[in-house]
């Protein structure tokens, strides 16, 4: 296959210049179904069909570094169409992917949503974890379990992270293979903490101090004070938390022991004492304590908390570690900038001696019902999953591996930024796969902001919030 233009960028070209525009790119790879001389490892018996198969994916970035979750597809046909080939020369693969970047998840949830119920959806779709439990009940996606052991030689499936499968299981079945991962650091000014009289080695040692739990969230409170009364940031400006609903939330409440989901039942799960450290780490950052601004509830990302941020103007702030690459894409901060001024770290425990924490949001690759092949579907993932695909997009977007064999792939291995923040799935956790969640997740974050904007205490806000979720979920909360 020959070079393809994507906005500017050519598949040889080293610098990426994706526009943040929402687009939409339908990309379509013809295979051809001749043999080549190279022929990959032989997959399970499969009964092909003759003519050419057209396998459609759905993509999403949001953000603009993230094309690879639609190229990797595109590329695995490559692959796929050889080992068909060998199998069967009448019977050729054609895949046609898209990727939308710049665009909100809801409404591209919604578009599936409405495409599955007209059964037009495509082959593949590409979504969060918590995303599929909506989808199990009406049969949008199959379950994965009997093709991961049929397929289970092809590509490197075999090698994800077994903790990644964990999230993929909604009451024991898989519904889908992880595409990428993350986690959620706390960021931090090297260059303000130096004005304030910190050596480079504290600087330095900040991320281990906070793994170790010698650096725990009173201190992190109390540094974030020390730099608004001496004038290095603004009023409010000591922290940023993420401006909006996502699952960055729940790393403040599963850093007071927190659950969100029950393990025997998946029933969704309120631990109400827990409930109220985390609004009250929220009130004492607002109200009381005043290191963060009380218009962060709903603040605008693009156009106020990134570049806010990136001036420098914020000691401590959470985002993803596809941030990373996104400051550099969308918001023009050179590479060599952010390593001499912005240091990560994961969340502080609650107190010395504890252990941090962060949030990994694995997006993954779902088959769904309305796909013509199911098995060739699934086949074109497997093939889409392997060390050196997926070592393109996670140098390219800042995402973390999804395979044990990335550590040892060339491309993996010259990213200096991935092999400082990957052990941090360590200390991950999940927000839950529940058809449910987006109630309680809305019920969580109303709250949230009513707690920040000073209009109900912690406690308030926690039997209020009870009462509506039992109201609205019934049976499917547990209150601990």
């Amino acid at each position: 296959m020959g070079k393809r233009t994507v906005e500017g960028r050519t598949d040889g070209d080293a610098q990426y210049r994706i526009s943040r525009r929402h687009f939409l790119i339908s990309t379509g790879a013809l295979i051809a179904a001749s043999a080549c001389s190279t022929t990959p490892p032989q997959p399970a018996t499969q009964n092909l069909p003759e003519g050419t198969v057209k396998l459609t994916a759905w993509t999403i970035g949001p953000d603009a570094p993230s094309y690879y979750r639609r190229d990797n597809l595109v590329a695995a046909g490559e692959t796929l169409g050889k080992a068909v080939a060998a199998k069967s020369p009448k019977t050729s693969i054609q895949v046609d992917a898209t990727f939308e970047s710049g665009g909100q998840w809801g409404d591209y949830l919604q578009k599936f949503t409405l495409a599955a119920e007209a059964k037009t959806s495509p082959d593949i779709i590409l979504a969060g974890h918590e995303n599929f439990a909506p989808w199990v009940g009406p049969g949008y996606i199959v379950p994965l379990d009997d093709l991961i052991k049929k397929y289970q030689n092809e590509g490197d499936i075999k090698d994800v992270i077994p903790t990644l499968w964990t999230a993929m299981k909604l009451k024991g079945k898989t519904y889908g293979v992880p595409q990428d991962t993350e986690a959620r650091p706390m960021y931090y000014r090297k260059d303000l903490l130096a004005k304030m009289g910190w050596s480079k080695d504290k600087i330095d040692g900040l991320p281990d101090a906070v793994k170790k739990g010698e650096f725990a969230w009173p201190d992190f409170v109390a540094t974030a004070k020390e730099a608004i009364s001496k004038g290095i940031v603004g009023p409010g400006m000591g922290w940023y938390s993420r401006p909006s609903k996502g699952a960055d939330i729940y790393m403040f409440y599963y850093q007071n022991g927190g659950e969100t989901q029950d393990s025997a039942t998946a029933k969704l799960v309120i631990v109400k004492d827990a409930l109220q450290k985390h609004f009250q780490v929220h009130a004492d950052a607002v109200v009381n304590d005043k290191i963060m601004t009380k218009t962060i509830y709903g603040m605008d990302a693009g156009k106020e908390w990134h570049p806010t941020v990136t001036d420098g103007k914020v000691l401590f702030y959470n985002a993803g570690t596809w941030t990373w690459k996104d400051w550099q894409a969308t918001y023009k901060v050179a590479e060599q900038a952010l390593w001499e001024n912005v240091g990560f770290m994961l969340i502080p425990a609650a107190q010395r001696g504890g252990k941090p924490v962060t949030v990994s949001h694995p997006l993954a690759y779902a088959v769904t019902s309305n796909a013509k092949d199911q098995d060739l579907a699934f086949r074109l993932i497997a093939n889409a999953t392997t060390p050196e695909l997926n070592s393109k997009h996670s140098v390219t977007s800042a995402h973390l591996a999804v395979l044990t064999t990335q550590k040892d792939d060339p491309t993996y291995k010259q990213d200096k930024f991935l092999l400082a923040t990957q052990y941090m799935l360590d200390y991950t956790k999940f927000i839950p796969n529940h058809a449910k969640f987006g109630v309680y997740d809305d019920v969580l974050y109303r709250f949230l902001g009513a707690v920040e904007q000073g209009q109900f205490t912690p406690a308030q806000a926690v039997d209020s919030a009870v009462k509506e979720l039992q109201g609205q979920l019934g049976d499917e909360l547990i209150v601990r």
